[in-house]
């Protein structure tokens, strides 16, 4: 099982890149104002924009990723992806930067798929398949310090979460997924808190592809009795298939949306309210703000400690629900 879901680390990595490099980034922080300013006078209006432009900087993806800096909090480290991808190895960025346009297919270097998220989802990976390596021990039959510890997630998701929605026979087949789901994003959520990193399933990108990791399961792996609700729903009339038909297909497709969107919004929702709280000490320049809106800040961040576990949680619930639904027999009486 260890093994399936080292595996599996990678397939949802590459998923989620996959979608990321369909979509073109926009959130490359731009120094310089484009909106016409006054500065003549219009401080207020200012620093709003500010504390806006961080907002949306810190939440959305980027070519550039930054490392925090202890010694200069507000000037972090830097480092250009595309250039550091270029410089390192000019022959592979060769064949990953390339955007589709009229003409067809061209070069464009700016176009390169490696961005901050990337770089946090290939750090997750890297860290799980680390920790399922060499922190279990299959040969112990009683877990000890990080194998323990992994082992009361992966018994807490098989027995509350898979066997209750697949039943144990096909709770068995699935769990590698649903255990990767878990693990994958609470360390994502987890490690977006850090300051300075960035927070991979705050992206639309990447939740839908884990979302449609979960779509194209439940699609291939629907036995007949899966599609026959949807194509001739027991006990239904004929004459009512024509309206019912299109109701349940529309579910199907409903049912991936519904993931990416309420995780993207829940993690996004946690980060914005701290970082506005924060502005609220430059907008209002004051010392005095910073006695309530810093503890403020702490408290929604000790939040998002518990939002990052219910988060993976309940996509994991989901997943394994909507897939059960499509894999377990039902009983027609």
């Amino acid at each position: 099982m260890i093994n399936k879901i080292n595996s599996l680390f990678f397939i949802i990595i590459f998923s989620c890149l996959a979608i990321s490099f369909a979509e073109e980034h926009h959130g490359s922080y731009n120094k310089t104002s484009n909106h016409g300013e006054n500065h003549h006078g219009e401080e207020q209006h200012h620093d709003s924009g500010v504390t806006g432009k961080v907002i949306m900087h810190h939440i959305q993806d980027g070519k550039v990723f930054e490392i925090f800096n202890p010694l200069h909090p507000t000037h972090p480290i830097e480092i250009n992806l595309t250039t550091t991808w270029n410089d390192i190895s000019p022959t592979l960025a060769g064949w990953f930067s390339w955007i589709a346009s009229g003409a067809g297919i061209e070069d464009d270097p700016e176009q390169l798929f490696i961005t901050k998220q990337s770089v946090m989802m290939f750090l997750a990976s890297l860290l799980l398949i680390l920790a399922f390596t060499f922190g279990y021990d299959k040969k112990k039959k009683v877990q000890s310090g990080l194998g323990n510890l992994l082992e009361i997630f992966v018994i807490f998701i098989r027995d509350e979460v898979v066997y209750p929605n697949m039943g144990e026979k096909q709770g068995r087949r699935f769990l590698p997924l649903i255990l990767t789901f878990f693990f994958f994003i609470v360390l994502l959520n987890l490690m977006g808190l850090v300051p300075g990193s960035a927070t991979a399933t705050a992206s639309f990108s990447v939740t839908i592809g884990l979302a449609l990791i979960t779509f194209f399961t439940y699609i291939l792996f629907g036995n007949k009795d899966f599609w026959k609700h949807i194509f001739a729903t027991p006990g239904v009339p004929l004459w009512l298939l024509p309206i019912m038909i299109p109701v349940e297909i529309i579910g199907l497709i409903t049912k991936p949306f519904a993931l990416s969107v309420r995780l993207l919004a829940n993690m996004n929702a946690g980060h914005i309210i701290i970082l506005a709280f924060l502005g609220i000490i430059i907008n209002m320049k004051s010392y005095g703000a910073a006695l309530g809106a810093v503890p403020m800040a702490i408290a929604i961040n000790m939040l998002e400690l518990f939002v990052a576990f219910l988060q993976a949680y309940i996509f994991s619930l989901l997943s394994s629900i909507f897939i059960g639904m499509a894999v377990v027999e039902h009983e027609h009486h």
